[in-house]
Protein backbone atom coordinates (compact mmCIF):
# COMPACT_ATOMS: atom_id res chain seq x y z
CA UNK A 1 0.00 0.00 0.00
CA UNK A 2 1.38 3.39 -0.95
CA UNK A 3 2.05 5.85 1.89
CA UNK A 4 -0.36 8.74 2.32
CA UNK A 5 -0.08 12.10 4.04
CA UNK A 6 -2.16 15.23 4.35
CA UNK A 7 -0.19 18.46 4.14
CA UNK A 8 -3.29 20.59 3.47
CA UNK A 9 -4.52 22.87 6.29
CA UNK A 10 -7.87 22.23 7.94
CA UNK A 11 -11.12 23.65 6.66
CA UNK A 12 -11.27 26.42 9.30
CA UNK A 13 -8.06 28.01 8.12
CA UNK A 14 -7.80 30.56 5.33
CA UNK A 15 -7.48 28.26 2.37
CA UNK A 16 -8.72 28.59 -1.19
CA UNK A 17 -11.20 25.72 -0.88
CA UNK A 18 -12.90 26.60 2.41
CA UNK A 19 -16.18 27.42 0.60
CA UNK A 20 -16.21 24.26 -1.51
CA UNK A 21 -18.45 22.26 0.92
CA UNK A 22 -21.02 25.06 0.75
CA UNK A 23 -20.85 25.09 -3.04
CA UNK A 24 -21.37 21.31 -3.13
CA UNK A 25 -24.28 21.64 -0.72
CA UNK A 26 -25.98 24.11 -3.05
CA UNK A 27 -25.30 21.94 -6.10
CA UNK A 28 -26.69 18.80 -4.46
CA UNK A 29 -29.67 20.80 -3.18
CA UNK A 30 -30.52 21.99 -6.69
CA UNK A 31 -29.92 18.52 -8.16
CA UNK A 32 -32.23 16.83 -5.65
CA UNK A 33 -34.93 19.44 -6.29
CA UNK A 34 -34.70 18.78 -10.03
CA UNK A 35 -34.75 15.02 -9.54
CA UNK A 36 -37.59 15.18 -7.00
CA UNK A 37 -39.77 17.29 -9.29
CA UNK A 38 -39.30 14.75 -12.06
CA UNK A 39 -40.08 11.81 -9.75
CA UNK A 40 -43.15 13.47 -8.22
CA UNK A 41 -44.56 14.43 -11.61
CA UNK A 42 -43.92 10.98 -13.08
CA UNK A 43 -45.39 9.22 -10.04
CA UNK A 44 -48.41 11.51 -9.95
CA UNK A 45 -49.05 11.10 -13.66
CA UNK A 46 -48.92 7.31 -13.40
CA UNK A 47 -51.51 7.32 -10.61
CA UNK A 48 -53.79 9.78 -12.41
CA UNK A 49 -53.46 7.97 -15.73
CA UNK A 50 -54.12 4.55 -14.21
CA UNK A 51 -57.23 5.88 -12.45
CA UNK A 52 -58.58 7.37 -15.70
CA UNK A 53 -57.65 4.64 -18.16
CA UNK A 54 -60.56 2.36 -18.94
CA UNK A 55 -63.08 4.94 -17.70
CA UNK A 56 -65.56 7.12 -19.59
CA UNK A 57 -67.47 10.07 -18.19
CA UNK A 58 -70.95 10.61 -19.58
CA UNK A 59 -72.57 14.00 -19.01
CA UNK A 60 -76.21 14.93 -19.68
CA UNK A 61 -77.19 18.60 -19.59
CA UNK A 62 -80.54 20.32 -19.70
CA UNK A 63 -82.88 22.68 -17.89
CA UNK A 64 -85.54 20.25 -16.64
CA UNK A 65 -84.08 18.09 -13.88
CA UNK A 66 -86.80 15.43 -14.15
CA UNK A 67 -86.04 15.01 -17.87
CA UNK A 68 -82.32 14.73 -17.17
CA UNK A 69 -82.91 12.03 -14.55
CA UNK A 70 -85.14 10.04 -16.91
CA UNK A 71 -82.61 10.30 -19.73
CA UNK A 72 -79.78 9.28 -17.36
CA UNK A 73 -81.64 6.12 -16.36
CA UNK A 74 -82.35 5.24 -20.00
CA UNK A 75 -78.72 5.87 -20.99
CA UNK A 76 -77.56 3.77 -18.05
CA UNK A 77 -79.66 0.82 -19.27
CA UNK A 78 -78.36 1.26 -22.80
CA UNK A 79 -74.73 1.37 -21.67
CA UNK A 80 -75.12 -1.77 -19.58
CA UNK A 81 -76.16 -3.62 -22.76
CA UNK A 82 -73.15 -2.31 -24.70
CA UNK A 83 -70.35 -4.89 -25.25
CA UNK A 84 -67.05 -3.93 -23.61
CA UNK A 85 -68.62 -1.93 -20.77
CA UNK A 86 -68.27 -3.63 -17.40
CA UNK A 87 -70.07 -1.20 -15.08
CA UNK A 88 -72.16 1.98 -15.20
CA UNK A 89 -72.92 4.17 -12.19
CA UNK A 90 -74.94 7.39 -11.97
CA UNK A 91 -73.26 9.89 -9.68
CA UNK A 92 -75.41 11.13 -6.83
CA UNK A 93 -76.27 14.80 -6.34
CA UNK A 94 -73.90 14.97 -3.37
CA UNK A 95 -71.00 13.62 -5.48
CA UNK A 96 -71.67 16.12 -8.26
CA UNK A 97 -71.97 18.97 -5.75
CA UNK A 98 -68.64 17.94 -4.23
CA UNK A 99 -67.08 18.14 -7.70
CA UNK A 100 -68.57 21.59 -8.38
CA UNK A 101 -67.96 23.23 -4.99
CA UNK A 102 -64.23 23.91 -5.53
CA UNK A 103 -65.14 25.87 -8.67
CA UNK A 104 -68.45 27.50 -7.64
CA UNK A 105 -67.80 27.80 -3.91
CA UNK A 106 -69.54 26.19 -0.95
CA UNK A 107 -73.19 27.15 -0.62
CA UNK A 108 -73.48 28.47 -4.18
CA UNK A 109 -75.09 25.30 -5.54
CA UNK A 110 -78.79 25.99 -5.22
CA UNK A 111 -81.84 24.03 -6.34
CA UNK A 112 -82.50 26.39 -9.24
CA UNK A 113 -79.00 25.81 -10.64
CA UNK A 114 -79.11 23.44 -13.63
CA UNK A 115 -76.82 20.60 -12.58
CA UNK A 116 -75.99 17.99 -15.23
CA UNK A 117 -76.31 14.28 -14.65
CA UNK A 118 -73.05 12.35 -14.76
CA UNK A 119 -72.34 8.67 -15.24
CA UNK A 120 -69.10 6.90 -14.43
CA UNK A 121 -68.48 4.13 -16.96
CA UNK A 122 -65.83 1.43 -16.72
CA UNK A 123 -64.70 -0.45 -19.83
CA UNK A 124 -62.98 -3.78 -20.21
CA UNK A 125 -59.23 -3.72 -20.93
CA UNK A 126 -59.66 -6.49 -23.50
CA UNK A 127 -62.37 -4.66 -25.46
CA UNK A 128 -62.32 -1.55 -27.64
CA UNK A 129 -65.18 0.90 -27.34
CA UNK A 130 -65.77 3.21 -30.31
CA UNK A 131 -66.46 6.46 -28.49
CA UNK A 132 -67.84 8.32 -31.53
CA UNK A 133 -70.24 5.53 -32.44
CA UNK A 134 -71.36 5.17 -28.82
CA UNK A 135 -71.96 8.91 -28.47
CA UNK A 136 -73.93 8.99 -31.72
CA UNK A 137 -76.07 6.11 -30.42
CA UNK A 138 -76.72 7.81 -27.08
CA UNK A 139 -77.69 11.08 -28.77
CA UNK A 140 -80.79 9.28 -30.03
CA UNK A 141 -81.83 9.17 -26.38
CA UNK A 142 -80.67 12.68 -25.47
CA UNK A 143 -79.19 15.30 -27.80
CA UNK A 144 -77.44 16.87 -24.79
CA UNK A 145 -75.24 13.88 -23.92
CA UNK A 146 -71.45 14.18 -24.04
CA UNK A 147 -68.79 11.48 -23.64
CA UNK A 148 -65.22 11.98 -22.51
CA UNK A 149 -62.56 9.25 -22.27
CA UNK A 150 -59.92 11.74 -20.99
CA UNK A 151 -57.57 10.74 -23.84
CA UNK A 152 -57.07 14.32 -25.02
CA UNK A 153 -56.29 15.53 -21.51
CA UNK A 154 -53.92 12.62 -20.90
CA UNK A 155 -52.04 13.27 -24.15
CA UNK A 156 -51.50 16.93 -23.23
CA UNK A 157 -50.37 15.96 -19.75
CA UNK A 158 -48.04 13.32 -21.18
CA UNK A 159 -46.30 15.96 -23.30
CA UNK A 160 -46.02 18.24 -20.27
CA UNK A 161 -44.61 15.42 -18.14
CA UNK A 162 -42.02 14.52 -20.79
CA UNK A 163 -41.02 18.17 -21.18
CA UNK A 164 -40.53 18.59 -17.43
CA UNK A 165 -38.55 15.35 -17.16
CA UNK A 166 -36.21 16.28 -20.02
CA UNK A 167 -35.83 19.76 -18.57
CA UNK A 168 -34.93 18.27 -15.18
CA UNK A 169 -32.37 16.03 -16.87
CA UNK A 170 -30.87 19.04 -18.64
CA UNK A 171 -30.69 20.92 -15.34
CA UNK A 172 -28.87 17.98 -13.74
CA UNK A 173 -26.32 17.91 -16.53
CA UNK A 174 -25.71 21.66 -16.22
CA UNK A 175 -25.31 21.35 -12.44
CA UNK A 176 -22.76 18.55 -12.90
CA UNK A 177 -20.79 20.64 -15.41
CA UNK A 178 -20.90 23.65 -13.08
CA UNK A 179 -19.72 21.47 -10.17
CA UNK A 180 -16.77 20.21 -12.20
CA UNK A 181 -15.81 23.78 -13.08
CA UNK A 182 -16.02 24.81 -9.41
CA UNK A 183 -13.82 21.90 -8.32
CA UNK A 184 -11.25 22.62 -11.05
CA UNK A 185 -11.09 26.29 -10.03
CA UNK A 186 -10.84 25.38 -6.33
CA UNK A 187 -8.13 22.80 -6.96
CA UNK A 188 -6.01 25.16 -9.04
CA UNK A 189 -6.44 27.94 -6.46
CA UNK A 190 -5.41 25.61 -3.65
CA UNK A 191 -2.37 24.39 -5.57
CA UNK A 192 -1.34 27.98 -6.28
CA UNK A 193 -1.76 28.79 -2.58
CA UNK A 194 0.40 25.84 -1.55
CA UNK A 195 2.85 25.93 -4.44
CA UNK A 196 5.93 26.28 -2.21
CA UNK A 197 4.76 23.42 0.01
CA UNK A 198 4.26 21.19 -3.02
CA UNK A 199 7.73 22.07 -4.33
CA UNK A 200 9.25 21.16 -0.97
CA UNK A 201 7.35 17.87 -1.00
CA UNK A 202 8.81 17.14 -4.42
CA UNK A 203 12.33 17.88 -3.14
CA UNK A 204 11.73 15.48 -0.24
CA UNK A 205 10.84 12.72 -2.71
CA UNK A 206 7.06 12.87 -2.63
CA UNK A 207 5.53 11.39 -5.76
CA UNK A 208 2.73 13.01 -7.74
CA UNK A 209 0.39 10.19 -6.77
CA UNK A 210 0.87 10.96 -3.06
CA UNK A 211 0.13 14.65 -3.53
CA UNK A 212 -2.88 13.88 -5.72
CA UNK A 213 -4.17 11.43 -3.10
CA UNK A 214 -4.03 14.12 -0.42
CA UNK A 215 -6.13 16.42 -2.60
CA UNK A 216 -8.61 13.80 -3.72
CA UNK A 217 -9.26 12.61 -0.17
CA UNK A 218 -9.78 16.15 1.08
CA UNK A 219 -12.03 17.11 -1.83
CA UNK A 220 -14.06 13.92 -1.52
CA UNK A 221 -14.78 14.79 2.12
CA UNK A 222 -15.82 18.28 1.00
CA UNK A 223 -18.23 16.86 -1.55
CA UNK A 224 -19.65 14.28 0.87
CA UNK A 225 -20.20 16.71 3.75
CA UNK A 226 -21.73 19.36 1.54
CA UNK A 227 -23.79 16.77 -0.33
CA UNK A 228 -25.36 15.30 2.81
CA UNK A 229 -26.32 18.78 4.01
CA UNK A 230 -27.82 19.68 0.64
CA UNK A 231 -29.73 16.39 0.53
CA UNK A 232 -31.33 16.92 3.93
CA UNK A 233 -32.36 20.50 3.16
CA UNK A 234 -33.73 19.47 -0.23
CA UNK A 235 -35.84 16.67 1.27
CA UNK A 236 -37.28 19.08 3.84
CA UNK A 237 -38.04 21.61 1.08
CA UNK A 238 -39.70 19.03 -1.18
CA UNK A 239 -41.86 17.61 1.60
CA UNK A 240 -43.02 21.07 2.74
CA UNK A 241 -43.90 22.05 -0.84
CA UNK A 242 -45.73 18.74 -1.36
CA UNK A 243 -47.85 19.29 1.76
CA UNK A 244 -48.60 22.90 0.75
CA UNK A 245 -49.68 21.90 -2.76
CA UNK A 246 -51.75 19.06 -1.34
CA UNK A 247 -53.59 21.44 0.99
CA UNK A 248 -54.18 24.03 -1.75
CA UNK A 249 -55.44 21.46 -4.27
CA UNK A 250 -57.73 19.68 -1.79
CA UNK A 251 -61.04 19.13 -3.57
CA UNK A 252 -59.73 20.25 -6.95
CA UNK A 253 -57.60 17.27 -7.93
CA UNK A 254 -56.67 14.06 -6.20
CA UNK A 255 -53.06 14.34 -5.08
CA UNK A 256 -50.89 11.22 -5.33
CA UNK A 257 -49.24 9.72 -2.28
CA UNK A 258 -45.71 10.83 -1.48
CA UNK A 259 -43.36 8.30 -3.20
CA UNK A 260 -40.95 7.66 -0.32
CA UNK A 261 -39.43 4.61 -2.03
CA UNK A 262 -38.69 6.42 -5.30
CA UNK A 263 -37.41 9.48 -3.46
CA UNK A 264 -34.91 7.31 -1.59
CA UNK A 265 -33.04 6.91 -4.91
CA UNK A 266 -31.97 10.55 -4.53
CA UNK A 267 -29.91 9.56 -1.48
CA UNK A 268 -27.11 8.52 -3.83
CA UNK A 269 -26.63 12.11 -5.00
CA UNK A 270 -24.11 13.00 -2.23
CA UNK A 271 -22.09 9.91 -3.16
CA UNK A 272 -22.19 10.85 -6.84
CA UNK A 273 -21.02 14.39 -6.14
CA UNK A 274 -18.36 13.17 -3.70
CA UNK A 275 -17.00 10.80 -6.34
CA UNK A 276 -17.20 13.50 -9.00
CA UNK A 277 -15.36 15.94 -6.76
CA UNK A 278 -12.67 13.40 -5.93
CA UNK A 279 -12.10 12.37 -9.54
CA UNK A 280 -12.05 15.96 -10.82
CA UNK A 281 -9.60 17.02 -8.12
CA UNK A 282 -7.28 14.10 -8.87
CA UNK A 283 -7.23 14.71 -12.63
CA UNK A 284 -6.68 18.43 -12.12
CA UNK A 285 -3.82 17.90 -9.64
CA UNK A 286 -2.07 15.38 -11.88
CA UNK A 287 -2.30 17.72 -14.87
CA UNK A 288 -1.03 20.71 -12.87
CA UNK A 289 1.84 18.69 -11.37
CA UNK A 290 2.81 17.59 -14.87
CA UNK A 291 3.14 21.22 -15.88
CA UNK A 292 5.26 22.01 -12.82
CA UNK A 293 7.94 19.48 -13.77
Amino acid sequence: MKPSFDFLPNVKSREATKLLPWAMMIMVYLSVLAGASSILLHSGFDEWASSLQGRITVQITGEDNSVIVAEALEIQNELRKTPGITSVRILSENEISALLEPWLGAGNITDDLPIPAMLDVETSEAAYVNLDALESKLKDISPNVYLDDHAKWLSHFMRLANTVEYTALGILVMILVASICIVIFGTKSSMAEHKKTIEIMHLMGAQDQMIARAYQDRFMSYGLKGGIGGLLIAFITVYILFVMVKNISAGLVEMPTFPFLLMSVLCVFPLIFAGLTMLTARITVMRELGRMV
